[in-house]
């Protein structure tokens, strides 16, 4: 019996993904809970796409607005103009990489968020080329002891694992630490080093459970008057629903049609 051309594809393309892992020990852990899901064969999660987008709409400001709110000042210079050779260094590292990675969006609102609470122990979830990250390090370079620490799992397939951060320059890396796995492996190990932290960037799993088995663990970790962030709140409606159970209205900011919710721990 003949196989189709679309059955063999995807035949190859389950090998090459067993394959792929094999070659990867610290993403088994991951790859065994995607098996027990598919094999469980969980439902698939509700689409609420479309009230999280009427939510975020409803509410949003642009980011000259969000930070004039969050920082009491108004017309911060923009990150790519006040750091200039760094970012035309990154868009080259960028350009020259063979793998296309996620975009660069909020950072000027992470760099001015970062540089008004003087956060010294930041952690983010998702890197790609490293633009969250550079906007990060820009800040925290400036104040003695500062500390980043990211997880990132590489795209499964791509073969992007050594290309992760490359927008970031050897003379910011010595405060920065990536810990290379899915987020239920990477995230316990980022808070155990950094039990207490001001600052935390939420940029990974996109789904509802993934969001909500992240938010609530970053949020105990974060200090009060710390600054919560998490992007592309619109997806879905975790967020939203995290902060009716903890009680707090976050600033949800439009950029460029996606939206980022930022959080103020209470003091």
């Amino acid at each position: 019996m003949a196989v189709s051309p679309t059955v063999q594809g995807t035949l190859r393309w389950r090998l090459h993904s067993v394959w792929w892992y094999l070659k990867r020990p610290a993403l088994y852990a991951h790859a065994v809970r995607m098996a027990s899901s598919r094999m469980l064969q969980r439902e698939q999660e509700s689409d609420t796409r479309p009230e999280a987008e009427a939510w975020c709409a409803a509410c949003a400001v642009d980011t000259e607005e969000a930070l004039r709110q969050l920082t009491g000042r108004a017309q911060l210079t923009p990150l790519r103009t006040l750091h200039a050779e760094a970012f035309a260094t990154a868009e080259t590292a960028a350009a020259t990489c063979p793998v296309a990675m996620g975009g660069a969006a909020g950072l000027d609102l992470l760099y001015w968020l970062a540089e008004a609470i003087e956060a010294r122990r930041v952690i983010e979830t998702g890197v790609a080329y490293g633009w969250s990250s550079l906007a990060l390090l820009l800040s925290l370079c400036q104040r003695d002891g500062s500390r980043l620490i990211s997880t990132d799992m590489p795209y499964t397939n791509r073969d992007n694992d050594s290309y992760v951060g490359c927008v970031v320059p050897e003379s910011l890396r010595a405060n920065w630490q990536i810990i290379r796995c899915a987020d239920r492996d990477g995230l316990p190990t980022a808070l155990k080093r950094l039990p207490s932290i001001d600052l935390c960037h939420y940029d990974s799993d996109k789904s509802y459970t993934g969001r909500r088995w992240a938010y609530p663990r970053l949020w105990k970790a974060l200090r009060p008057g710390g600054v919560f962030l998490s992007d592309d709140v619109g997806d879905n409606l975790a967020l939203h629903d995290f902060c009716q159970e903890i009680g707090v209205e976050p600033l949800i900011v439009g950029i460029d049609g996606k939206y980022i919710a930022v959080i103020r721990r209470p003091s």
